[in-house]
């Protein structure tokens, strides 16, 4: 008998069950290095300054009558939890189904993947971490922040591998996070979905 893919439990400890009925383990969080309460103020100040201004970037996932919530559970991840908690609070609030592009260039629509919270909350929180340490560095006058691998992965993509040890420069870092263009590759490789990149005072 074949399943749908469906949740077991909730939050970020459920599995996957998928179409061929084989258990599937989710992605651990992303082991941030420099979490500690100076980061996670720099990184609300970020977190803040996009909402002022309107430049939040929010998720076409996310149902529109739960976006101030989620904004809230953002901004609290920041202040007291980390990027596991934002999934378990983020679950229930995206949307069922969304357009999808079909081979023809046609629409449909398609459930979301299963692991939609994961990817969100990672990647907001990884994000406005990031930016974060970043600014963090440049008040600091560290002048750079090293790239490492945040979580642990058997077959990590060559582009991500290579990425690994990069001291790059904090304002750009920052900049880009913030939605500028990057010049430097290595920059703009960051906040992509699923990496398990992450930066790193020095």
């Amino acid at each position: 008998m074949h399943l749908a893919g469906r949740r077991l439990g909730h939050g970020p400890r459920h599995a996957i069950v998928n179409r061929d009925s084989h258990v599937l383990v989710a992605p651990v969080p992303l082991q941030y290095e420099n979490l500690d309460p100076t980061t996670r103020r720099y990184a609300i100040a970020e977190l803040d300054k996009d909402l002022e201004s309107g430049a939040f970037h929010v998720s076409e996932r996310l149902r529109p009558t739960a976006i101030q919530n989620y904004e809230h559970f953002l901004r609290d991840a920041l202040r007291y939890y980390d990027d596991r908690w934002l999934e378990e609070h983020a679950d229930n609030l995206l949307v069922d189904f969304e357009p999808r592009r079909t081979r023809s260039g046609g629409q449909t629509t398609a459930r979301i993947p299963q692991m939609a919270a994961r990817m969100l909350a990672e990647g907001d929180f990884n994000r406005y971490y990031m930016r974060g340490v970043a600014l963090r560095a440049i008040d600091e006058g560290r002048q750079v922040v090293e790239v490492y691998r945040a979580r642990l992965s058997l077959e990590p993509r060559r582009e991500s591998a290579e990425l690994e040890g990069q001291r790059l420069p904090a304002t750009e870092v920052l900049n880009y996070l913030r939605g500028q263009a990057a010049a430097d590759t290595a920059v703009s490789a960051l906040g992509r979905t699923n990496s398990g990149l992450s930066v790193r005072l020095v």
